[in-house]
């Protein structure tokens, strides 16, 4: 087990990491409204958790570009935060100008989801294209291998636009 991330503060009715505002949500919380919204709106769900994970990913890892890092260190630093707040263990595959991928093993999207025949971590893709467009001004994100649907890990494939 690792420590607890550095900068996490406890207060009454407020937890923050590195001055950032989190909040703790079992992941069949959030697995319940993906399937009731999946269930009412088909692809229309997919589109709408990937754009609150490009808003938020895209926040944390614009602070970090803000704060004078740089292309894959802004990955990098995603990652290890993605990491320490729980979302699973991300590694990145690979780098490149043009892109990036990275893999999630443990994803609790994908656990908490169960099987499926297609990928389901739809909001940590929307937060690979918000790191994606924060590193090369625009990016396109896709899920290309997903536990849920008996992969090892899940994978996002992020292309600079």
């Amino acid at each position: 087990m690792s420590a607890i991330p550095d900068g996490l503060a406890f207060e009454p009715g407020r937890i923050t990491l590195r001055g950032v505002r989190f909040l703790l949500v079992r992941p069949e919380t959030l697995v319940g409204f993906q399937k009731a919204v999946e269930h009412e709106a088909g692809e229309i769900a997919k589109r709408s958790l990937m754009a609150g994970g490009i808003d938020g990913g895209g926040r944390s890892a614009r602070r970090l570009r803000d704060g004078g890092l740089k292309g894959r260190e802004v990955v990098e630093a995603m990652c290890r935060m993605g990491t320490e707040i729980g979302w699973g263990r991300f590694r990145i595959e690979g780098f490149a100008d043009g892109g990036f991928e990275m893999a999630i093993e443990s994803s609790p999207y994908a656990e908490a989801y169960g099987p499926s025949p297609h990928p389901v971590c739809h909001f940590l893709a929307g937060v690979a294209q918000g790191i994606g467009e924060a590193v090369y001004g625009a990016a396109a994100a896709e899920e290309i291998a997903c536990a849920s649907a008996g992969a090892p890990a899940c994978r996002f494939e992020v292309k600079k636009r």
